[in-house]
């Protein structure tokens, strides 16, 4: 395994673990439904506001400097929520940690492509490691030493940084908004947009979904491991595949599937097929995106960053409707709401795509 892919491990092990039992935490902290939302939200808008802003800067200044700086940050941001023991500490917990999330994933990725490494490789070591951490976080259970953990793991992706070495990179004056890049790749964005609102819609409440249906701690992590540990398999032979529009369209389809899905299930059994399609619905999904837009964009680490705000954006939007869906008509409408949503987001790939010229 590269260092890269290491890192990309291990980041995703820590983001995984912190993130699983948040909802859960909040609720056992007096939280509404809504009031859930609006933390996972918050964590959402940070990484937004990092990923657009540190995309950029990586483009002008070089990528190892961002993301030392950014896995040190984070290693100090989510060892920090073990001390969130009131809903105003765990907001600002989850706001710190969103920030330092979003300050490096751009960074990392364009480092991988300028390296002439496979994205598809890169990736799967990150689903790997989400696998593992939602599994290890469903076995501890214990939300103080989930998060210690964490903050120690990223510590250690800060370590393995330290050895990496800047790759040969064009600087590039990237304007402050960069409308060019926006409106080259929108056919991306909005459907990633839609896609991910509709899905986070469902993220910030399906551990207490799973719960209402029977589902214990340990179930919950076994539940949240199948999905990443799918994409690693799946994700590991992409590079291979010539259509990455196709590979966007597949991911964007069968999203609809596991969502409509979701809402059918009546017991946390029927939850564990569906999970291996999910799998898939995001390898193709995110893969497919990553590589066309480092193959079609020499703004690489703005498009990817932007890529990034636009998943963060929609983890905005999406838990702040599930949680208000969620209160007022019950767990069950939200995935119908996520449904729906996935289903525009195919409608406007396919309006908005027009295929370019070889």
């Amino acid at each position: 395994m590269k260092s890269t892919g290491f890192i990309n491990l291990l980041v995703n092990l820590s983001i995984a673990a912190s993130y699983l039992f948040v909802p859960n935490l909040a609720k056992e902290l007096g939280a509404s439904d809504f009031l859930v939302g609006v933390i996972v939200a918050t964590y959402g808008l940070m990484i937004f506001l990092a990923s657009y802003i540190f995309g950029r800067a990586s483009d002008r200044y070089g990528r190892k400097l961002f993301l030392n700086v950014g896995l040190l940050v984070a290693a100090v941001a989510f060892f920090s929520q073990a001390f969130a023991d009131t809903l105003p500490k765990l907001l600002v917990a989850r706001a710190f940690a969103g920030f330092a999330v979003g300050m490096f994933p751009a960074a990392l990725v364009a480092f991988v492509y300028e390296s002439k490494r496979r994205i598809g490789r890169f990736s799967s070591y990150g689903s790997l490691g989400y696998a593992i951490g939602c599994f290890l976080a469903g076995v501890l259970a214990v939300y103080r030493n989930i998060f210690m953990g964490s903050g120690i793991v990223f510590f250690l992706a800060f370590l393995a940084s330290l050895r990496m070495k800047e790759t040969r990179f064009m600087r590039i004056d990237v304007p402050r908004f960069p409308t060019d890049v926006i409106k080259k790749n929108l056919f991306i964005y909005s459907s990633f947009f839609l896609r991910h609102a509709g899905a986070t819609m469902i993220w910030a409440i399906l551990p207490l979904y799973l719960a209402s249906l029977g589902a214990t701690p340990l179930w919950i992590g076994v539940i949240y491991f199948i999905n990443p540990i799918t994409q690693f398999l799946i994700m590991r032979g992409l590079d291979r595949y010539g259509s990455y529009h196709n590979l966007i369209k597949i991911g964007l389809l069968l999203s609809d599937v596991v969502f409509i899905s979701y809402a059918l299930a009546n017991t946390y059994y029927q939850i564990l097929p569906v999970q291996f399609l999910l799998g898939v619905a995001w390898a193709c999904l995110y893969v497919g995106s990553l590589l066309l837009l480092t193959k079609e964009n020499v703004e690489r680490a703005t498009s990817i960053g932007l890529l990034n705000s636009t998943t963060s954006l929609a983890g905005i939007v999406g838990p702040l409707m599930g949680g208000l869906v969620a209160e007022l008509y019950g767990y069950k409408m939200v995935m119908y709401a996520a449904f729906a949503l996935a289903v525009v987001s195919i409608l406007s790939f396919n309006l908005r795509y027009k295929p370019r010229n070889p």
